[in-house]
């Protein structure tokens, strides 16, 4: 045991650990802005200044790249202390655009709160020349406001350490050290993947998602539009969090009721097309299975994940289902489906989804993802913009009654729930597959193995009496290891999402502040609420007991992999 003080307080401690974790561990308060834990970001912004008292001198030093030793003295709430503190969030103050009020942060904006704590003032306020010129709001997914950027460092480390992709890094610009994609260009012409995790590592709104509010603003206001929303599953999962809900509460029926009070037209949901997704892939499977078909057959849900292959393996495209992912299958079928049931002419009909993740947005302006020319979806929100509306919209979120969706797509199953975290869409195929292979009704649809937080995950299942292995990849840097192992021919049927704990901790989720992170880990407590409506809320678990789903495919869509399922349904992805 390493026995030390802190403000003169004995502790001791057997863990190799820094001054800035044992003390937050322990309830002692050390202001911090570029400490992320399991990302090595440290000593890059200088505001958790202590003391350390050896030998009689006293030391400054940084705590959260400080390890804790023997006899160590630490002070952390001297007034030398708060001193320094404060001057180092005086001159991060000197660079960033400090105009809260229209800030996109300004309720979750963790810089604010250390100017709030230290009461520091800027020398003079920064005011930037031209601060267009430091916009760069080319991509389709990510902007960058480097009027905001305090240079912490988190976004590289987050990238570099959780994606394993090295996309975003502080390098020399033409005004000196300035973050932005890796190389020259938009993010969306370089190898990024677009998932987002740097913009949910970001503490102020020098990251961001491109911005669809006004589009989908100006729908609701054109008369001859046919608006329609939908939201995916892990976005229920983290909204609540935005009106000071616990994290893990489910708000699925206030973010209905919140829809229709915004003016949309139908509110249904993603879940749907999740199920739908299922009955597309599922097939594609046993197809595959019965046919002797290329093997791994990847899941093809996650767009982040897509970009990846295309990126980095495109010599694996074709292994990618045609299965086009819940959010496109869902546009296609609203301008397809439900403009027939409907007598709406599908170009008045306009599609806008809320998702947990920012790399949705590029995939919905994909070129092909469209039919009949049309765009399958034409706006798509992140959890935070839809937060937004309805916080500009004075909707008291928190106080409003459980709503309900419009019926032809607003149906869905347990199966279609569990799309939002890792390993849900093996489960939800698998539930349907076996069923369908093995002409049986199994109760018992709990797949255990491919549930959890592991980097990989296997199984192995029979299907119509064929062995089939099957994996889950649970965040990039995973899926980079698996490549690299020589054992991907081992499995027929592999899922992988970019983000770790899956679509629950998406770039578009709510954020949430380093220091929480440290105590919670959000993807356990945002799964729990999936796997309680899968278990618990909802009355059916399979996608191919979805009712409306198959009033679909009975009136519009013919049989999966077939006819108009084909047409509108699935989307080849080639070479670029």
């Amino acid at each position: 045991m390493t026995k030390f003080y802190i403000n003169e307080v004995e502790y001791t401690t057997n863990e190799d650990i820094s001054i800035l974790e044992f003390a937050h561990k322990n309830g002692i308060e050390i202001p911090s802005l570029c400490f992320m834990k399991d990302c090595g970001n440290t000593s890059k912004c200088g505001v958790c200044s202590v003391q350390i008292l050896k030998d009689g001198k006293a030391m400054k030093r940084l705590a959260c790249g400080t390890k804790i030793e023997e006899g160590m003295s630490i002070i952390t709430d001297s007034e030398e202390v708060k001193e320094a503190q404060k001057a180092r969030v005086v001159a991060l103050l000197n660079k960033h655009e400090f105009k809260c009020g229209t800030c996109v942060r300004k309720t979750t904006c963790e810089f604010l709160k250390l100017v709030i704590k230290t009461k520091a003032k800027a020398d003079a306020p920064f005011v930037p020349e031209d601060p267009q010129a430091n916009i760069d709001d080319r991509s389709e997914s990510i902007t960058i406001d480097r009027n905001k950027c305090l240079l912490c460092g988190r976004c590289e480390a987050t990238c570099k350490v959780r994606t394993t992709t090295g996309s975003i890094a502080i390098q020399k610009g033409e005004n000196g050290r300035q973050v932005g994609p890796t190389g020259e260009g938009c993010f969306d012409d370089t190898n990024c993947i677009l998932c987002g995790q740097c913009v949910a590592a970001c503490p102020v709104a020098a990251l961001k998602e491109t911005n669809h509010i006004d589009r989908v603003k100006a729908a609701l206001a054109d008369e001859s539009k046919h608006v329609i929303i939908a939201m995916a599953p892990a976005v229920r999962t983290s909204l609540g969090e935005l009106f000071n809900l616990p994290i893990g509460t489910d708000v699925t029926g206030k973010a209905y009721t919140a829809m229709r009070e915004l003016g949309f037209d139908k509110v249904f949901d993603i879940d749907f097309a999740a199920d739908v997704t299922i009955m597309e892939e599922g097939t594609e499977l046993l197809t595959r299975v019965k046919e002797g078909g290329k093997f791994p057959m990847f899941t093809s849900c996650c767009p982040g994940w897509v970009r990846l292959v295309e990126n980095y393996f495109p010599q694996y495209l074709d292994h990618l289902s045609t299965a086009k992912s819940p959010q496109q299958m869902f546009g296609a079928t609203a301008k397809s489906y439900y403009a027939d049931l409907t007598d709406i002419d599908p170009k008045d009909i306009y599609v806008v989804t809320v998702m947990p993740c920012i790399a949705k947005k590029h995939e919905a302006a994909r070129p092909g993802m469209e039919n009949d020319g049309l765009r399958n979806v034409d706006a798509v929100i992140t959890t935070r913009e839809f937060a937004r509306m309805v916080q500009e919209a004075k909707i008291p979120f928190a106080k409003l009654d459980e709503g309900v969706t419009d019926p032809a797509m607003g149906e869905y199953t347990g199966a279609g729930a569990l799309f939002g975290t890792t390993g849900g869409v093996m489960e939800a195929a698998l539930r349907t597959a076996k069923d369908v292979a093995d002409g049986v009704d199994l109760q018992d649809v709990d797949y255990q193995a491919v549930r959890g937080l592991q980097g990989i995950k296997e199984a192995t299942i029979t299907l119509g009496g064929a062995p089939v292995k099957v994996a889950v990849v649970n965040g990039t840097k995973y899926a980079f290891e698996l490549f690299e192992s020589g054992k991907l021919d081992e499995y027929q049927f592999v899922e992988v999402m970019a983000c770790t704990g899956g679509c629950v901790n998406g770039g578009g989720q709510a954020h949430v502040s380093a220091t929480t992170r440290m105590d919670i880990d959000i993807r356990t407590e945002r799964a729990k609420v999936l796997y309680n409506e899968d278990a618990v809320v909802l009355p059916k678990r399979k996608s191919h007991e979805n009712e409306s789903v198959k009033k679909m495919y009975e009136k519009f869509m013919g049989e999966p992999n077939h006819g108009n399922a084909h047409k509108y349904l699935h989307y080849v992805y080639t070479k670029k």
